[in-house]
């Protein structure tokens, strides 16, 4: 595989990890019982999820 089709592949992997930190973020966010945390989570997975974005438009 072409080094490029290597790094289009790892940016894919990338994407894919922070979509489901900020998957793991919101249930957490939904499971735990103190608001201020559950907005911190929130947070958190806001910026995973934009982070997924760019890595995924990186790589179309």
């Amino acid at each position: 595989m072409a080094h490029a089709d290597m790094s289009i592949m790892e940016e894919l992997k990338d994407a894919i990890y922070y979509e489901q930190l900020a998957r793991a973020a919101r249930l957490k966010a939904d499971a735990v019982g103190d608001a201020d945390v559950a907005r911190r989570l929130r947070e958190a997975a806001g910026k995973h999820e934009r982070q997924a974005r760019r890595l995924r438009r990186s790589g179309s």
